[in-house]
């Protein structure tokens, strides 16, 4: 039982989101890892499927992601962005490196560290 105990709080682990910001997390439904807009009691509303690399500020979120095994940049405007919107709204992207190195100093987005 004690063995049981510890695999149930293991698997627990695994399953919590990997990185989180105010109402947005990552989380994993049917093999599927997405960045979400948290409506509570464990319901997300999807924004960016298979994000790689995350970073934030107040206003934006910067991502790195690779949805349908093609990897680009993306970003988020807070600002705009509620549970009730709707994604084309607020989420920009893809965009190629330099595209998004430019868009970053432009409007101050978070860098990201590929790492």
């Amino acid at each position: 039982m004690k063995q049981f105990s510890l695999l149930i709080a293991v698997l627990l682990i695994g399953c919590s989101p990997s990185w989180s910001d105010g109402p947005y997390e990552v989380y994993l439904i049917n093999g599927v890892k997405s960045l979400g807009f948290s409506v509570g009691e464990g319901a997300y509303i999807r924004r960016i499927d298979e994000p790689i690399f995350i970073n934030a500020n107040k206003n934006f979120i910067s991502v790195y992601a690779c949805p349908e095994k093609s990897c680009a940049y993306y970003y988020i405007d807070r600002d705009q962005d509620h549970k009730f919107a709707d994604s084309t709204e607020f989420v920009f992207g893809p965009y190629t490196k330099e595209e998004f190195l430019k868009l970053g100093q432009e409007l101050s987005l978070p860098e990201l560290s590929e790492e």
